[in-house]
């Protein structure tokens, strides 16, 4: 049993962790823009004039994006003192010996 414990807390991810490959994710997938040569495989057939309504899918994306991209600006506008400190610092922590 504690074999498969083991296991789960190898694979497991914190919160914290999760959160940050999520908004990374997302942020590299907002700054690179469309992938080229998949929107010459989704275009419409040029016979349709009369664009198709949005899906709610769609609509629901281009909220987070919008949400996304105002929180980027709202981040990025944000004054920093020239020389200040850095937003993560490499500390290494110390072993903790274990008593049997």
């Amino acid at each position: 049993m504690s074999a498969r414990r083991g296991e789960a807390d190898r694979t497991r991810l914190s919160r914290r962790r999760f959160v940050g490959l999520v908004a990374a994710g997302s942020a590299g997938a907002l700054a690179t823009g469309p992938v080229p040569g998949v929107a010459a495989q989704e275009a419409p057939p040029k016979a349709e004039t009369r664009a198709a309504a949005p899906t709610a899918l769609e609509k629901e994306f281009e909220r987070q994006k919008k949400s996304t991209l105002a929180t980027l600006k709202t981040i990025r506008d944000y004054p920093l003192p020239p020389g200040g400190n850095l937003a993560v610092v490499f500390r290494a922590l110390r072993a903790t010996r274990r008593t049997r």
